[in-house]
Formats: C-alpha cells, structure tokens, sequence
C-alpha cells in the first residue's frame, strides 16, 4: 500500500504546477515535523532530520527517532552536487571549461565519445548507456573510466537527450583526478569539504579500506550539519566567511538551466521527481517566468533532500535513510516535506 501510495504521490507532483505544494499549502514547521514523525513510523525508519537556515542562523530543526545532525548517513545522488562544485573549482581557476570536450583530457575518448563535453557530463546529456563499473570496488576510477571509453558508443548524438545516470559524473570524477593530480576523494576535501568544515562528508568509505573507485554521482555519506554548510556557502553565492570557494558565476551556472531545448519527460528520474529541468548535477524544482531558478535542490534515492530557495533566501535539508522502499517512494516522500518546509519558511 506504502509503494501504491508512492506512485500515487509521485503522479501528482508531475501534474501540479511548478511552485505549488500539492499537499502542504498553508503549511507550519508543526506540520512538518508531524509529517517526518509519521513517515518515520510508517516506512520503520532509524530516524529523521529537518533543518532550514538563513545564513547562519538556524530557522527550524526537528529530530525524532535515532537521528540528529551530526548522524553520517548515505545521501545517494545529493553527491552530485558536490562532486560539480568540486568541478567547478577548475573552471573557475580557467584550468578547464565546460564546452571542452572530454577527449582533451582523456585521449581515450575517440570517434563518437570524442566530442562529449564538460557540460554534457554533469547534465545528464552524454548518450552513453550506465556504467557497471561505477562503484565497483574489484577496479579504481581511472579503471572505470577506461572501460566506459572502450565500450558502447553514446546511443544518441551528446547533448540531444537526457538521461539520468551516475555514468557521466564517473568520468567528471576521473577529469577531476587528472587535474588535481590525485585522487578524487583528495580533490573533493581540498577544495570542498576542508574549506568548509565538512569533517564527515567522503565519496570513499567512512571506514578503511577506502574505495579505490567511488561512485562521483551517488557514494558520499555525510551529515546534515556537514551539508549545511555546503548549501550556506552556494546560498551565499559561493563565499563563507569571507573566503570564496566558488565563484558567483559558477554557482549560478550549476543552478542554470542546461538541458533547455530537451525533452526529459520520458526520463524515469524526471517522471519520479516530476522536475523537468536540470542544472549540473541539481534539479531545478520551481523557475520563475522568465526561467530564473527560484529553488533548487540535490534530491537523493534514498530521500536525502537538501534545496536552496533563491526567493526567500533560505535553505534546508529533509533527511532520511530509506534503503528499503525505492527512489519512487523515498523521493517523492521527502519532497513533500520539502515543499512544506519551503512554504512555512517563506
């Protein structure tokens, strides 16, 4: 009944407009929270986390079950969003750019993969079929990526159709590693995660042996006082405590629009989320008329949800770990305490 109702759920949210809460209009921080409350006991979860902040104030926290801010948890594909601010940094030192092609960076790209961009990597618009390599712990990264350069051709032209997968942040993964000069997971602290404070935030394992090849769009566990910290700093437009991490223009090239002129509908990560557009490695929630971004968030399989709204100026993070009902239930679930949280802080 609990995945009938998901389904339900995530149909619904594919119809309402964009903007709209269809369950929490009116919606309080009371509400929410009675609404974690319930989840957590209906899908026998360990616990979970609400949080929403303005700058460094905290606007709203709740906690039940086993849960609290500090709890390292998996946050699935909110690594993705991580891994394209880790990115990032190279293109703000001009070290490489988004419309290169992957080839210039790794030779091994040749014929149809040879024109694959930056751009199209962390956009979902490569063409190329998933990975199975991704995450395996039997081989590394570099490994994974040469498999992924020797193998099929992209199925469709890069750049003309979205579909979501983790096999292009493998690769944004490897480039990451070639121009930093180590590993990705080293890459991701230096830049990211030490800046920050992010102390329990890794792509490679909370306990050694590390992973040799961690999965770039889906592998980091971390906390939800860790990831604040990563929404503070793109919330304040890339700068935290008066030292800059990200450039301005490069936090609002993540939140863009970059698969304008797609059609993503009959992706089942769109259908699921009922999110038609897509940024680097972010899902664009609700755009305003003129298609700036009003929220966006870095929504995860197993329903961890962090979002900025740009409107209020606000951001937060609904977090649970569902390993046990699906992205069609975990996702849709989150979202809608999101939207209600949106709503009461606004």
């Amino acid at each position: 009944m609990r995945r009938l109702a998901a389904l339900v759920g995530a149909a619904a949210l594919v119809l309402a407009p964009a903007g709209v809460a269809p369950a929490g209009a009116g919606s309080s921080f009371a509400d929410a929270d009675a609404a974690m409350r319930t989840r957590v006991a209906d899908d026998g979860l360990t616990g979970g986390v609400l949080l929403v902040a303005r700058g460094d104030d905290v606007v709203h926290r709740f906690a039940t079950g086993r849960m609290h801010d500090s709890s390292v948890i998996p946050i699935a594909s909110a690594s993705k969003w991580l891994t394209s601010a880790t990115l990032m940094t190279f293109v703000d030192q001009g070290r490489i750019a988004l419309d290169d092609p992957v080839s210039r960076f790794l030779p091994a790209f040749s014929g149809a993969k040879a024109d694959i961009t930056v751009r199209e990597l962390l956009s979902h618009r490569t063409g190329l079929p998933s990975a199975a390599c991704e995450g395996d712990p039997t081989t590394t990264l570099a490994g994974c990526v040469r498999t992924i350069a020797r193998g099929s051709d992209p199925a469709t032209p890069p750049g003309t159709a979205f579909h979501y997968s983790g096999v292009g942040f493998v690769i944004a993964g490897r480039l990451i590693e070639r121009l930093s000069g180590t590993s990705f997971e080293a890459a991701f602290e230096s830049r990211i995660a030490r800046p920050l404070g992010m102390a329990r935030t890794r792509f490679d394992g909370m306990t050694r042996p590390r992973n040799r090849n961690p999965a770039p769009a889906a592998s980091a566990r971390s906390s939800v006082g860790d990831y604040a910290r990563f929404l503070r700093m793109l919330a304040d437009h890339g700068v935290v405590d008066g030292r800059t991490v990200l450039q301005p223009a490069s936090v609002a090239e993540i939140e863009r629009d970059q698969v304008a002129g797609v059609d993503t509908t009959d992706d089942a990560a769109v259908q699921i989320t009922g999110i038609p557009t897509y940024g680097l490695g972010v899902w664009r929630d609700v755009v305003a008329a003129d298609d700036s971004i009003e929220i966006v968030s870095g929504s995860g399989a197993l329903g961890f949800y962090p979002w900025i709204d740009r409107v209020h100026d606000t951001y937060g993070i609904v977090a649970v770990d569902d390993e046990g009902d699906g992205p069609e239930h975990a996702v849709p679930a989150s979202q809608r305490v999101a939207r209600m949280l949106w709503e009461a802080a606004a």
